[in-house]
Parts: structure tokens; sequence; C-alpha cells
């Protein structure tokens, strides 16, 4: 959820005030002069990116601070590790009054959008967000990972369908009256974008979390088709993609679509399809950016690139763009049958290991870390299968991104990993993992016999892996 995404993106200062910009500014008593206040705009959704926006409090414990923001959306103002989340729409002015030894439970808001944040906040009293994504909890509803907060799974578990829907539909109500009355009592001071958001907010808070339990637990609880009957209440159609509840909603709703119609497996062809049947305009164009990210994330390159290009010209909300294009950049790079870039570096025994030295083998690059347990438990199955591999011609050579070398061969030692070990940094013209473009790990590479790079497995696992570069032994 972008919502969990407080910690992520890049910090960014505006110098000049962009005409999509919001000004945020305000005092913090009891803070001290140079403090950071920051705003933090998750706008990943639409463009793979998010910003941070920052700005120290002058001697007054002021600060002003213009954020540029693509749509009307939830933001998150940060000080001392603290964060309020706030409504905020392009060129808005929020003037925001706070108490160091009392933020964010006690904040003043005014100018434009004050009565928006006004309302959002006591909204989130009555209805306490959790930032903390160790306390989500992923369930799968067909191919798609859906996420639910650990309390909101706990009363999932211990409710039947009739309770759950009853408690449910009480907190819509109660959020409901609360919107309806606060608008009621300040008349034209809510703004229109912020009304639909919070509409939007209620309403699909409510279906997504009844679709999730539906799907989740139906068979625990024998949950009967007409418990689905609330999606008449839901339409899939919005223009409330700036809204966190209506992206998993509909994220939600077309897994459940595609489980029905193909419970044996994914397509994302059938997926971007299926798109285009239920959803328009923003809402298509977010879901499709969305499927064909995720297929490129994972090494669906082939199936999905067709897709990419349809979408590139057919897509009529071009902000969505950047999101597709920015990776297709980065795994293009790494195609199947592009040239892999050459390397050269020192071994643990600090004997000279290049990528040239290889040519006319296949080449296992596994790319890892001492501090990662997921690619130990990898490398030391591949340890089972290195015998085998390596009478095949296979060459198997482990990167670490260590930065500490003593860490790095501690873990060697420890598990004495066979193949060619050697230090990412090591590269001799550039980091080696630079090179190949790994920002995360476990992460690896299959270099073909003429030097380019070769087709992954399809599964992830190390049994699969290791099928795949047996196969690529017997071809020419």
């Amino acid at each position: 959820m972008i919502r969990k995404r407080i910690l992520a993106g890049c910090l960014f200062f505006c110098f000049c005030i962009s005409a999509r910009a919001a000004i945020v500014s305000g005092v913090f008593k009891n803070a001290s002069p140079g403090g950071i206040v920051q705003i933090f705009v998750p706008h990943y959704y639409v463009d793979g990116r998010n910003d941070t926006y920052w700005a120290e409090l002058d001697e007054q414990l002021r600060f002003s601070i213009n954020a540029v923001v693509p749509e009307s959306q939830l933001v998150f103002l940060v000080h001392n590790e603290e964060r309020l989340p706030i409504f905020l729409e392009p060129e808005d002015t929020l003037v925001i009054r706070a108490d160091l030894f009392q933020f964010p439970l006690v904040v003043s808001f005014s100018g434009r959008s004050g009565a928006n944040n006004r309302l959002l906040h006591q909204y989130f009293r009555e209805n306490p967000p959790d930032y903390d994504e160790l306390n989500n909890i992923r369930f799968k509803i067909g191919q798609w990972w859906a996420v639910v907060e650990h309390l909101m799974n706990e009363r999932m578990e211990s409710l039947d369908p009739v309770s759950f829907r009853e408690f449910l539909d009480k907190r819509k109500t109660a959020a409901a009256s609360l919107l309806d009355d606060f608008a009621g009592k300040n008349a034209g001071a809510l703004t229109p974008a912020f009304f639909d958001w919070m509409a939007s907010e209620i309403s699909y808070s409510w279906a997504y979390h009844l679709l999730f339990y539906g799907q989740v637990y139906g068979n625990r609880y024998q949950v009967q088709p007409e418990f689905f009957d609330f999606l008449n209440d839901a339409p899939v159609v919005s223009e409330s993609v700036g809204n966190d509840w209506y992206r998993l909603f509909v994220q939600a709703l077309l897994a459940r679509q595609m489980a029905k119609n193909n419970p044996a497996g994914s397509s994302f062809a059938r997926q971007y399809e299926l798109a285009g049947e239920l959803l328009s305009g923003k809402a298509l164009a977010f879901y499709r950016s969305e499927m064909i990210r995720t297929a490129f994330s994972g090494d669906r390159y082939r199936e999905i690139l067709p897709l990419y290009t349809h979408f590139l010209q057919t897509n009529e909300f071009t902000d969505y763009d950047a999101k597709v294009t920015d990776l297709y950049e980065k795994i293009a790079r790494v195609a199947p049958g592009t040239t892999a870039p050459a390397f050269a570096g020192e071994d643990v025994a600090g004997n000279t290991i290049s990528l040239a030295q290889m040519r006319g083998k296949v080449v296992y690059l596994n790319f890892w870390a001492s501090w990662c347990s997921a690619c130990l438990k990898k490398m030391e199955l591949f340890n089972d299968y290195a015998g085998e591999l390596t009478r095949q011609g296979i060459e198997i050579v482990n990167i670490s991104i260590d930065e500490n070398p003593t860490h790095w061969q501690n873990s060697l030692n420890e598990r004495a990993f066979k193949g060619h070990n050697m230090l990412s940094s090591s590269g001799r013209e550039r980091n080696i993992a630079l090179l190949y473009g790994v920002e995360a790990v476990p992460q690896y590479f299959i270099v073909g016999k003429d030097g380019s790079f070769a087709e992954k497995a399809p599964g992830n696992q190390p049994e699969d892996i290791k099928r795949q570069l047996l196969n690529l032994t017997k071809s020419h």
C-alpha cells in the first residue's frame, strides 16, 4: 500500500514554484531551529517514483515547503521520524501549527486545504491507520498478493460473514455521517476533490475488506455467492485513482475475476484484455501500467513486450507511461539476446576473473550479500548442484554486493560456497552490480555461450534455475 512506503523515495528540493506545487507552511513549537521538516509525496502508482521535499525550521521555528503533487492525494508531513497524513491538491495551500511534544496527535490546520485536513485528522483519529508494513498480512487472490493490516485480519478470523459485514457496515455508516455532518456544518469549506476522495476512502475501504474476506476466508466460513452482492455498491470504474483503497480494490477484483476464469495459472495477455473490458479512463491506465510493471519485474519480458507496445500506443493518460518506460529501459539492457556487459575483477584468492575468459560456456551470475538470508539458502542448495553443473561446463560466479570485505570473507569461510567468488567492488573498471543494474538481492543472470543474456528459468526456485542451466548447455 502506498501509505506503507513512507520511508521510500529520494530527497528532492524544488527551488522554484511549480504550476502544480502545493505550498505547505507552518510552525513547530518547542522544536529546534535547523530541524528538518519533510513532505513525502508517494506517486509511485503513477510514474514509478516518489519524492520528498524538505525545509529547515528558521529561528522562529517556521517552515515553508513547495511540494509538487501530481493529483489530489494523501501525502505525509514528517518531523523527527513522526509522520502526519495530510491531503493535498495541485496548487493547494495549507498552514500547519503543531507542538513538537504533541505532534502528530494535536495539530491545527488553516489555509485553502485547512478544512479538508481538519476532517481528515478527525477521521483518522476514529479510524487509526497503521503505517508499519510489518503489521501487514499477505494472502494470495489468484496470482496477486493482497494485503490486510494485522488487526483487521484478527477481526476476519474471529467474525462470521454476517458479523463481519455488520462491523464494516457500521464503520462505513459512521464515517459517512462524519463526512456529511462536517460538510453540512461547514458549507463550502471542503473542496470538491477532497469530498470525492473522502467518499472513495470510505466506500472502497469497506468494499476492499469485504472482497478480501470473501476470497481469503470464503472456504472457512462457507461464504455464499450472495455475500458478493456488495460489489453492486462499489463501482469498478472511478476517477479516484489517487485513493489507496480504490487501487487495492481494483487489483483484488481483477485478481478474483482472473482466478475464476483461469484457476490453473496467470496470463498477462488475458489480464490486459480483462482490464479493457472492466475499466476505463485513469483506472485502466493505472491497472495496465501496474500489470506491465509487475510482469517486467518478474522476468516475463517476452510475454509482456507486445502489451507494453500496445499500452504506449493507446494510453491517453501519458503520466502513467514513465512507470513502464523507465523499467523497460532498465530491463531491455539485460533482455535475452542482448550482449552481457564485460567485466573483470579479482576472486577471493586474488585471481583475475573475467566474463571474456568464460566465452563458450554457460555462465550463472549470482548476486548476493552476507546479510541476505534468502541468498544464503539459495547458494547452499547450489553447492549441492555445483558438481553436476561444473561437469556440464557451467561456470558459477558468485558476486557479493557486501561493502565490508570482512563480512564477505567470514561468510565464505563459514559456508564454502563453490564456484568463483568475487566482490562486486572488485570490478576493475566499474562496480559489477552497478554495471548489471542490480539494486536488490538475490538476483541472477544467465549468460549464454555466445556472451549474450539467455532466457531465465520460468520459476524462481533453485531447481528451476538448475534445469534451465542444463538445458542451455545442450543448445548451440
